[in-house]
């Protein structure tokens, strides 16, 4: 069930059924494809029928993700995330956990630039005892994945390979983490939100992910600007 990522101590991939959960075949019926990992080509012949220019850049991304964002509660795929919470997610802990009820959808079209700059979370929340998950509708490599920096304050960014069946749990609080131009082939899909332990207790699943932590490590000042959080 869980995978260790070379090279990042804060980070676990966690497997998951998608017959059970099948986010892919659901966000590909709001875009009316047959597969997101094209959606990009599918956009471009939807642009030239309309008459706009063919070229794919930022505010495309941003047109594609609102389509998922605006879903009703009720729909489909609401009904599928909040079971995936409570019986993957929840369970992987062992423990109560509170969560993002709207969950943040993310489109990032082959061939496109990045749609996140560098950031830690806890510099826009002031949460410091959330937990990333981060779950591609689609396999995920190099530009179209998310990266990570190998350890709190390295920089050192690399993507994490991530199979549609996965789902990256990271301390997003405190490891900067962004996107870089998706210079792939293939389109990612993608949700991500965060979660608390209810309680004090910690599971030795969150405590191992919050192990290298260095003790000094705050949320910057919230009146500050910030880098931006759309990954």
């Amino acid at each position: 069930m869980w995978t260790d990522i070379d090279g990042i101590t804060t980070a676990k991939l966690l497997a998951y059924d998608t017959q059970c959960f099948p986010f892919a075949n659901l966000a590909a019926s709001v875009f009316k494809v047959n597969t997101l990992e094209r959606l990009h080509e599918d956009w471009r012949r939807h642009k030239i029928r309309r008459g706009q220019p063919a070229a794919l850049g930022y505010n495309d991304n941003l047109l594609l993700r609102a389509m998922l964002q605006k879903l009703d509660d009720e729909s489909a795929f609401y009904k599928v995330y909040h079971s995936f919470v409570r019986q993957v997610i929840g369970p992987a802990f062992g423990r109560k956990i509170s969560y993002s009820s709207h969950p943040k959808m993310r489109v990032h079209l082959a061939g496109t630039p990045t749609v996140s700059k560098w950031h830690r979370d806890a510099d826009i929340t002031g949460r410091p005892e959330q937990i990333n998950v981060w779950l591609p509708f689609t396999n995920t490599h190099d530009g179209n994945s998310l990266w990570l920096e190998s350890y709190y304050g390295r920089a050192d960014y690399r993507p994490v390979t991530v199979a549609y069946g996965q789902a990256l749990i990271f301390d997003g609080g405190f490891l900067d983490h962004g996107t870089v131009s998706n210079t792939t082939d293939t389109t990612r899909v993608s949700l991500d939100f965060r979660f608390a332990i209810v309680g004090v207790d910690l599971p030795e699943t969150v405590r191992a992910i919050f192990a290298s932590r260095p003790d000094n490590l705050l949320p910057a000042d919230r009146d500050s600007p910030c880098t931006g959080q759309k990954y």
